[in-house]
């Protein structure tokens, strides 16, 4: 009976044990779920952090990209993949380069033709008249060159991380010109039964007239409007320039009468040469750029001013042979004039480029350069020491190449 009670008592206290645990367990099964929860939240904030030390990063190299972009020279635009790699993250991309200055090399060829006032080269015209006798007229060629070409040559370097230029070009030009000219004339008279009496002239006279430019620029230059190769460039330095004209012709007459008691013949030779020259050096302005078009396409422009100082040249000489020779008779001195002068000289010059690649173009364009009252030569009166002030504008087509590097 005891023993009964007994194990009653004891089955009474693992039952009141039991349900004094069961809160406990149900509470460490809890614990375990809250722990698994934090374990994920913590996993899901790892991920939120990368993902958003990526958008700094891509922000950061989109500001990087913007501001290389503004760096590059001018050129067709760039290949997509590049715009790719500026938006991946900094362990896809490779380090940006160093910033470093930039050179162009550049030349270019053309036609020019020469406008302003002509250049004078004088001759004689000789008619026979009644009498008979000898009109003498003296008359002049207005010269000016044909078609002639010009060649060209330059460097611009760009120091690095940096808006300053300097630049230098040298260009020369020529072009030449000829005039052949002649004339004859004769009269014949008769007095009563006697034969006829002929005199008579005759005139031939060849010109050859060459003219040659040539100048020199060193200039620096700041961007004053955008960057690289698209910018606009203000430039400021010293020119160098010489302008020559050289006329040299040849003459020849003849005064000749026949069928009288004693013929008569008369022959003279002259040649004459001529230079007009100036040469000098001043300040020099400019301004160029080039404006991006459709494509590989860009409108390229550029216009300079100076002020040269210098010394204008004036030369002529004549000589003259004639057969048979005049006792007394010696070609006259050479005639000769130097003056200073300041020749304003302006430049314009427009055109399109095509960029085969990044560093390359072709472009074409047409070209002005003027000098204002550049030459001291004569006028229609034959003066030497009467002379006048001439102008020159060389203009024509341009076909250049430039390389960057």
């Amino acid at each position: 009976m005891l023993g009964a009670k007994f194990k009653i008592g004891l089955l009474a206290l693992g039952i009141s044990i039991s349900s004094s645990f069961l809160p406990i367990v149900a509470w460490a099964d809890d614990t375990k779920d809250v722990l698994a929860r934090l374990q994920s939240l913590e996993k899901e904030l790892e991920a939120l952090k990368k993902e958003n030390e990526a958008l700094r990063q891509i922000k950061r190299l989109r500001q990087e990209n913007t501001k290389l972009a503004k760096l590059q020279p001018a050129g067709p635009p760039r290949n997509p993949q590049d715009a790719y790699a500026a938006d991946m993250p900094g362990y896809y991309k490779a380090a940006p380069l160093e910033m470093r200055g930039s050179l162009k090399l550049w030349a270019e060829g053309g036609s020019i033709w020469t406008g302003g006032d002509p250049i004078d080269s004088f001759y004689s015209r000789s008619t026979v008249t009644s009498g008979p006798s000898i009109d003498t007229r003296n008359l002049f060629f207005p010269l000016l060159p044909n078609i002639g070409w010009e060649a060209a040559t330059g460097f611009d370097y760009a120091f690095a991380g940096s808006p300053w230029h300097v630049s230098g070009q040298f260009r020369y030009g020529e072009g030449r010109t000829k005039v052949t000219s002649g004339s004859a004339s004769s009269l014949a008279t008769s007095a009563g039964g006697a034969p006829p009496v002929i005199a008579g002239v005759t005139d031939a006279e060849s010109v050859f007239h060459k003219e040659t430019h040539w100048l020199a620029d060193l200039a620096v230059g700041r961007e004053v409007i955008g960057s690289g190769a698209d910018a606009m460039q203000f430039k400021f330095g010293m020119r160098v320039a010489e302008l020559r004209a050289d006329t040299n012709s040849r003459a020849s007459a003849t005064e000749f009468v026949t069928g009288s008691n004693s013929d008569f013949l008369l022959a003279v030779d002259s040649n004459t040469s001529q230079q007009l020259k100036f040469f000098g050096v001043g300040p020099r302005l400019g301004l160029d750029g080039s404006v991006p078009l459709a494509g590989r396409w860009s409108f390229d422009y550029l216009g300079d001013v100076a002020a040269l100082f210098g010394t204008q040249n004036f030369y002529q000489l004549q000589s003259a042979v004639i057969t048979p020779p005049l006792a007394g008779f010696t070609s006259p001195p050479p005639s000769t004039a130097q003056k200073f002068a300041t020749v304003l000289n302006t430049d314009v010059q427009v055109g399109a480029s095509y960029w085969f690649s990044p560093n390359v173009k072709a472009s074409l364009s047409y070209r002005l350069d003027a000098y204002f009252n550049v030459f001291a030569g004569l006028d229609a009166q034959n003066d030497p020491k009467h002379l006048v002030q001439i102008n020159r504008y060389n203009h024509g087509p341009r076909l250049a190449v430039a390389a960057q590097f």
